[in-house]
């Protein structure tokens, strides 16, 4: 028995035909992402300080199923507090001013890591985003905006009626072939002057799935300053609260094919690149391939970056990169 429904079995995106004028198909990504910030960005300057907690369980490839936490104190931008607790993991990101502090007690799982995003609807940016479309996923139409890298397509979809996002969908590659991660947001509820959803399911190809559901969102009054104070062991960072640079590629050595090599392998790497431009806790994200995935990760440690930056403060940033062999 498993606590993941089969939705994602029948997802599928159909281009619909053309029901209205060019002119009104022609909604900008701005538009279309900021009507959903509008809705539905509890982040955003003059929102009510909140608090918030997520219950989420993660399946893995090994069949096991992991159940966290996630916790979330926001008064502002410059002051907040986010704790993620997986298994024995756990993970305190703390903001203060300018300054962040983030320590964990063990090597962050990779499952973990966008659990934070779930609700923020406020990292979404018009820039990265190319062309409209109109479709549907799983019965619902939706305006989806497009991003395509030779024959990869990312894609963040929103409610044609209500105009609040409702899934976001990304490349995989499996080995050597691809496949498709979809992440849906559904049962919106209303907070305050906001719409919030309290459901998010995600599948990466019919596994590694995801499952999250708000179980406490409440207006924070209370006044505990030793919630913002640095924990002990803490790494600092930067809390941009401007315009993130990101980082620029400078120098690459490229991966040595290993000696199996065939065909065309793709890796998707996980990396930190750090104010000093240096790429550090890589990982793997792809499905595993041990040998090309032992080739790239000792490539890209040789990498060199000029970092990324905020304001023009040199900063930590996660990014992912790919590295690709081709046998002819």
């Amino acid at each position: 028995m498993t606590f993941f429904r089969s939705q994602f079995l029948v997802v599928t995106l159909i281009l619909l035909p053309s029901m209205t004028l060019a002119s009104k198909q022609e909604t900008s990504a701005a538009a279309l992402i900021e009507h959903a910030k509008q809705l539905s960005d509890i982040r955003a300057e003059g929102a009510p300080p909140f608090r918030l907690k997520l219950d989420f369980k993660i399946g893995r490839d090994d069949g096991t199923v992991m159940g966290g936490t996630y916790t979330e104190v926001w008064v502002s931008k410059t002051q907040w507090r986010k704790e993620t607790v997986l298994g024995d993991f756990r993970r305190v990101q703390i903001a203060s001013g300018r300054k962040l502090w983030l320590v964990d007690n063990a090597t962050a799982p990779t499952e973990a890591t966008d659990i934070a995003h779930v609700t923020d609807v406020g990292r979404l940016r018009p820039e990265a985003w190319g062309s409209r479309k109109d479709r549907e996923i799983n019965g619902v139409g939706v305006h989806c905006l497009e991003n395509k890298v030779n024959s990869a397509t990312w894609a963040v979809c929103f409610d044609r009626v209500i105009g609040t996002l409702y899934s976001e969908i990304s490349p995989l590659h499996i080995g050597t072939g691809s496949g498709m991660k979809v992440c849906l947001h559904s049962d919106y509820q209303k907070f305050g002057e906001y719409m919030v959803a309290r459901s998010y399911e995600c599948q990466e190809d019919q596994h590694r799935k995801v499952q999250a559901r708000v179980v406490d969102l409440t207006t924070y009054t209370s006044e505990d300053p030793t919630l913002f104070v640095q924990p002990e062991g803490a790494k600092e960072s930067v809390n941009c609260l401007g315009s993130i640079k990101p980082p620029i590629l400078v120098h690459r050595l490229d991966p040595t094919p290993p000696r199996s090599f065939s065909g065309t392998n793709v890796v998707t790497i996980s990396v930190v690149v750090g104010s000093d431009g240096k790429p550090n806790d890589l990982r793997v994200i792809s499905a595993p391939n041990r040998d090309y995935d032992e080739a790239t990760l000792e490539a890209v440690q040789h990498w060199r970056y000029t970092p990324a930056t905020c304001d023009g403060e040199p900063m930590e940033a996660r990014i992912n990169v790919e590295t690709e062999f081709h046998h002819f």
